[in-house]
């Protein structure tokens, strides 16, 4: 009886997980964040306007302009940032790297997505 409640609990937790992680979009590696950008409008995504972004990002920084949805940019290294996004109740972070042509490394939940 213990391992059947055992492998309930497991396929509870495996199908919350599998639903959280259904409002994450994903992105083939090294995809350009251009590219990606475009899709998430498409898909009905909408740029959070990170208001700290003027503080993080340098005037006339590339990775920047005519994206307000930056949260940060790193100005040394590998050039990494963060951009947020929202639909519906789900806020999601797209992390790239890349000083002149971004590509993603990785989109995680901010929030909402349980």
């Amino acid at each position: 009886m213990k391992a059947l409640f055992a492998t309930a609990a497991v396929f509870v937790a495996i199908s919350l997980c599998s639903s959280a992680l259904a409002h994450v979009p994903s992105f083939p590696k090294d995809e350009p964040y251009a590219k990606a950008r475009q899709a998430l409008i498409k898909k009905g995504w909408k740029p959070v306007h990170a208001p700290e972004a003027g503080f993080v990002c340098q005037k006339g920084d590339p990775r920047c302009k005519g994206r307000p949805e930056t949260v940060s940019c790193a100005g040394t290294g590998n050039a990494n940032c963060i951009f947020r996004w929202k639909r519906k109740d789900v806020v999601i972070d797209v992390n790239t790297v890349g000083e002149t042509e971004p590509v993603i490394t990785d989109v995680a939940c901010h929030s909402g997505c349980s």
